[in-house]
């Protein structure tokens, strides 16, 4: 295989990628091969003989380099690393910008709720609270980033079950009411089935608030105990197992001329 660890010619992978990548490629061809084994009851010599010269042919290359990232297959990379490599590394860095890019705005933490099945009305809800948080705490980094969206996440869902809660309980008070006005009387308890969704929607919305307010007093207590240093006239601080000159650019005065009498 091409040698990606950037001699001229090639594009640079770091190595623990390069090692990671590699054994999903690894794994991918052989999940062909055992494909063709079970489904077509080819042995195995015969299954990898099949595989080898689908991978050759180089079918599925264009799908890694123009389908949707999201589908990229590690099957397709792998056949598009044997062909012709620098484009395997670039739809594998495709694939990557996209996850960033999901992540950054918001889409990820939608999915993560949703499954993928939300509406875009559902999708546009959760982006609106999870604007509204960040406009409010303006995050400085990838870990703040993170509980801003468990934050969003947490009172997503906390208004999903209480909506359920509610409408629960206020459709069995109307009818009762209802009962009451044209038969004179209550109706009887709800079902067991009933009462066990009304039972579980309450326990989920105390549940996320739970969550909500756990994230917002670890969001609030990263920000309170962060670490500040201030150095000041200090020629060397030793900050862990690393020593740090932070006066090199410091004048030294002159040293003191000490005359001698006559």
């Amino acid at each position: 295989m091409t040698d990606l660890h950037g001699t001229e010619g090639t594009l640079v992978l770091d190595e623990s990628e390069i090692a990671s990548i590699a054994s999903e490629m690894a794994r991918a061809y052989t999940g062909m091969v055992r494909y063709y084994r079970d489904v077509y009851g080819l042995t195995v010599e015969k299954a990898e003989k099949k595989t080898r010269e689908l991978v050759e042919s180089g079918e599925g290359d264009d799908g890694a380099l123009t389908g949707p990232s999201d589908q990229v297959s590690w099957y397709q990379l792998m056949e598009l690393m044997e062909h012709e490599p620098k484009k395997a590394v670039a739809a594998w860095e495709r694939v990557k910008h996209a996850a960033r890019e999901e992540l950054a705005r918001g889409h990820r933490a939608s999915t993560a709720v949703h499954g993928g099945l939300g509406s875009p009305w559902d999708r546009a809800r959760l982006l609106a609270i999870r604007e509204a948080f960040r406009q409010e705490w303006q995050p400085s980094n990838g870990i703040e980033a993170a509980l801003i969206d468990t934050l969003a996440q947490a009172h997503y869902a906390y208004l999903f079950w209480l909506e359920r809660l509610m409408g629960r309980g206020i459709g069995q008070v109307e009818l009762d009411e209802g009962d009451l006005r044209w038969e004179g009387r209550w109706r009887p308890p709800p079902r067991l089935a009933e009462a066990e969704a009304t039972r579980q929607a309450a326990g989920m919305v105390d549940r996320f608030n739970r969550l909500f307010v756990r994230t917002l007093r670890g969001l609030r207590d990263l920000r309170r105990y962060a670490t500040k240093v201030t150095i000041q006239r200090a020629g060397q601080v030793n900050i862990g197992e690393q020593q740090v000159n932070v006066a090199a650019d410091v004048a030294e005065p002159p040293p003191r001329q000490v005359g001698r009498s006559d």
